[in-house]
């Protein structure tokens, strides 16, 4: 595992890629960063100078980046004018945020290995679902741009992590750790916050069928809806001092959602093309030679009048022209241009429903080895179901909530999906493991047939604390 890392390590270093700090989310995070450091408040205000707190932004890698600036006195002469067009500051100033993105891919390896040992028992495991992410160049080669999707990365192996080591025994504080590493994650990607909810709902529901898992998963759950509550919760009630709203973050669902809602106008040729255009590599190329201009044009990011055009930009000029007919103040107009796009997505679910495919497909090419990673997700989830492998489905479910949840309720640009590849390279490690027992254990019965001992990767029914790994089960 040694040897892997650093072999994977220095091929990453061997290939650093264009730093970019001019576009993006960067801008907002190292402006966040920036103030924490200098001023110890939080606003995303481009102003050098102290500006009053704002709700902003998710703070979690903006925190991250507060410290290295405190720490790297090169980072920390950065100015919120350094993330503009054309500055003149040295870009050498970002390399403690590169080196930092990626220790991270290193830690987030490390991680996944200990997941995959805990998850299946061997070692060869953890080497899979380690390897998995540290080799997977495609999704890391963007590390030297300060974005948090590193940090999301190794917080969502984190996550895996607590949930694997807290369902080893029978000990409420270690929910309690599960609920502090949820936080960590939503306070760096705020669309966990809805799975989190979802889930708890879900185990609170467990709960109340189930007379022999009601003690065990109330204590569970209440360890990690207080110590989840008490981060996330507490910053909520930070905004609303603040500003007046009881939110997480700034108002950006509706932008999200219009971007998204544009492609529900996608003509018959456009959807089949959106396929060859999203895919990776020759896709956009592709599509040029197979469509007519007008069919493939508006899947351009920076087409006037294309798709992201009129999602992401026209969202605020939607807002603006109500404001200016209704004499409406900023976040009423929001609020009704969001109530419209929701409005618009529900007159037509089916449609919405079917452009959701091409929109997931768009996301998945961001992992490597996706031709192998998504069957074997589908795979061993289902056979978690099929088995009562719970722990399986505990550690699968936050992936399949980050495939199928970007791709209905946003444009689902590549980068998103970086945060379900932990989970595929579990699957793959638990499948992988499920093969290698199956070759290990068919031993010859009587008469001369075979017979399969049970796997260590089977569980039917609750779950026996301290013993054994996936669900529960000891090992043979």
């Amino acid at each position: 595992m040694a040897l892997l890392l650093v072999v994977s390590m220095l091929a990453l270093g061997l290939r650093p890629g264009k730093l970019t700090v001019a576009g993006s989310d960067a801008p907002q995070y190292l402006q966040g960063a920036y103030h924490l450091a200098h001023h110890q408040t939080f606003t995303q205000n481009i102003t050098p100078d102290y500006a009053p707190p704002a709700i902003g932004r998710e703070p979690g890698y903006a925190v991250f980046l507060a410290g290295l600036m405190v720490i790297d006195p090169g980072f920390g002469q950065y100015r919120p004018a350094c993330s503009e067009a054309g500055n003149s500051c040295d870009p050498k100033i970002f390399r403690a945020a590169s080196l930092a993105n990626l220790a991270l891919i290193g830690l987030a390896g490390v991680t996944m290995f200990c997941v995959g040992f805990l998850v299946c028992g061997t070692v060869w495991a953890g080497v899979i679902a380690g390897g998995y992410l540290l080799l997977n160049f495609q999704m890391n080669k963007g590390w030297v741009d300060p974005v948090s999707d590193r940090l999301a990365v190794f917080l969502i192996s984190l996550c895996l992590l607590a949930v694997a080591w807290a369902w080893r025994g029978e000990r409420p504080w270690r929910w309690a750790l599960v609920g502090l590493a949820l936080a960590a994650l939503t306070l760096t990607k705020a669309v966990f916050l809805t799975y989190v909810v979802l889930a708890c709902i879900a185990a609170a529901g467990v709960a109340i069928r189930s007379a022999r898992l009601r003690r065990k998963l109330g204590y569970a759950l209440a360890a990690l809806a207080v110590s989840y509550g008490i981060v996330v919760g507490g910053w909520m009630v930070r905004n609303w001092s603040v500003e007046g709203n009881f939110r997480l973050t700034d108002a950006r669902g509706g932008i999200a959602l219009s971007t998204r809602e544009v492609f529900n106008h996608m003509t018959a040729q456009q959807y089949g093309a959106a396929f060859v255009y999203w895919l990776r590599g020759p896709g956009a190329g592709l599509a040029r030679k197979l469509y007519p201009a007008d069919v493939v044009e508006p899947f351009d990011l920076d087409r006037p009048g294309g798709f992201y055009d009129r999602g992401q930009n026209g969202y605020p000029d939607r807002v603006a022209e109500i404001m200016t007919t209704r004499g409406l103040d900023a976040p009423t107009a929001s609020a009704i241009v969001d109530h419209q796009i929701v409005a618009a997505i529900l007159e037509r679910p089916f449609t919405h429903l079917a452009t959701t495919l091409p929109l997931f497909w768009r996301g998945i090419w961001i992992d490597e080895f996706i031709v192998l990673g998504l069957p074997l997700f589908f795979w061993v989830g289902v056979r978690a179901v099929r088995r009562g492998q719970w722990l399986v489905l505990m550690l699968l479910s936050i992936g399949a909530y980050n495939l199928l949840f970007y791709a209905a309720f946003s444009l689902n640009i590549s980068r998103y999906q970086m945060t379900a590849v932990p989970e595929l390279a579990l699957a793959v490690a638990v499948a992988a493991s499920e093969l290698l027992h199956r070759r290990r254990y068919v031993t010859p019965g009587r008469h001369g047939t075979s017979q399969q001992q049970p796997s260590a990767l089977d569980r039917h029914g609750p779950p026996d604390p301290g013993r054994g790994h996936i669900g529960g089960a000891s090992s043979p």
